[in-house]
């Protein structure tokens, strides 16, 4: 079959990573609606079925530390591939699967698929471009990633309205081969050139070392990481609080958490066009980090004076998503040019620290969230924005010193 090659720098490419690093949402999303539906089907409760999410996560964080490497040593494309793969055949398991513990089974190596997805994608653009042009396509990737959680709830809505839940996991299959074979057909191997030790135990744990001991490197990682926390708290108590706590409906609600993934895109948008126009990036990350302290701030605020309503709430909400939006891509970047030459292993790294935070981010939600108040919600992104913030000064600091 003839190569259709896509060159980078040209909207192809970017719907390309775009549409790669949006399988994880659409994986989420979409299945969500189909909760209730499966646990009929299948005969369990609703706690096993929240467990083909579980399963999913936990593969997803798990794969990135063994694609990273892999992909410094065989190149990104092949990986790609065999991530793009796994993640197809996978979702076809799902779609025939005789039982839920099947079901579980192979969720978990869908979300490995997916994960190796998303790091190879970060390596990708580090591989292909730097400074201000990688900053920029990284934050059009992130815009098109976005839109994903956004449709995906109203794809698997109308999935459920004309067929069965498994037709939500076929619909998967066809959107993870239409990526596989947009990389095999338009994708050259972008890594300059290949480490051969990558994956030996010596090169492997002297290359995580060498990550973790870069202060740069894992300062900006950690700034990252802990920003994703203030976002995926809000992901995690926004249906605690909007749907229990402040009665509104569910149409409502999905108004609502489209209008803030709305705002992540815009952060995003603007982060792209001020990289274009050579804007600094320690502006955009000190700004955005400095205006989602002030907002979780106010959130913590209006929550514990008891003014806390959707006309309250919601405009701090989208202000502090639209942060993200702008901090999430010169982070990301200026990690990954610390130590471009293992790009893959820091891509790795990147990743992991942010699932590990959007993790802790939601467990303290369940945990500590009462059942009648919003102040868990609030207190929670705020205790992770002015983490992100300070350790941005810290960092800044640092470089500055040195």
């Amino acid at each position: 079959m003839k190569r259709l090659r896509i060159k980078p720098n040209t909207l192809s490419f970017t719907l390309l990573l775009g549409a790669l690093a949006g399988l994880l949402p659409l994986s989420i999303d979409m299945g969500l609606p189909a909760f209730p539906n499966i646990g009929t089907s299948l005969n369990v409760s609703p706690g096993t079925v929240g467990l083909t999410l579980s399963l999913f996560m936990a593969g997803y964080a798990t794969s990135q530390p063994v694609f990273g490497p892999c992909s410094d040593r065989y190149g990104r494309r092949p990986l790609l591939l065999i991530a793009c793969g796994l993640f197809v055949f996978a979702n076809v398991a799902c779609t025939i699967a005789p039982s839920i513990n099947s079901l579980i089974f192979w969720r978990f190596f869908a979300g490995i698929g997916a994960g190796g997805g998303m790091t190879l994608m970060l390596a990708t653009v580090q591989d292909l471009f730097a400074g201000a042009i990688a900053r920029s396509q990284l934050s059009y990737i992130n815009l098109v990633m976005t839109i994903s959680p956004i449709i995906a709830p109203t794809i698997g809505g109308g999935v459920l309205a004309i067929a069965n839940w498994r037709a939500i996991y076929g619909l998967l299959t066809i959107g993870g081969l239409i990526v596989m074979v947009g990389i095999a057909l338009g994708l050259d191997e972008p890594i300059k050139s290949r480490d051969i030790n990558a994956i030996k135990p010596h090169r492997l744990i002297g290359n995580y070392l060498l990550v973790l001991g870069n202060k740069v490197c894992f300062g900006y990682a950690l700034v990252n990481a802990l920003s994703y926390g203030c976002m995926f708290a809000y992901i995690a108590g926004s249906p605690l609080v909007m749907l229990n706590v402040l009665g509104v409906s569910t149409t409502t609600y999905g108004f609502l958490f489209a209008s803030t993934a709305i705002g992540i895109m815009a952060g995003s948008f603007l982060s792209g066009q001020l990289n274009a126009r050579s804007v600094p990036p320690g502006k955009l990350i000190g700004f955005g980090l400095t205006l989602a302290a002030i907002s979780a701030i106010a959130l913590v605020l209006v929550s514990v004076t008891h003014t806390a309503q959707i006309i309250t709430l919601f405009p701090l909400l989208v202000i502090n998503t639209f942060c993200y939006g702008l901090i999430a891509p010169n982070v990301m970047q200026n990690s990954l040019q610390s130590l471009p030459e293992i790009a893959g292993s820091t891509a790795a790294v990147v990743g992991f620290l942010r699932m590990l935070s959007g993790a802790l981010a939601s467990l303290m939600i369940d945990f500590f969230f009462d059942g009648h108040t919003v102040n868990v919600m609030s207190e929670v992104m705020s205790f992770f924005a002015i983490a992100s913030l300070a350790t941005y000064t810290y960092v800044n600091h640092y470089i500055t010193s040195k």
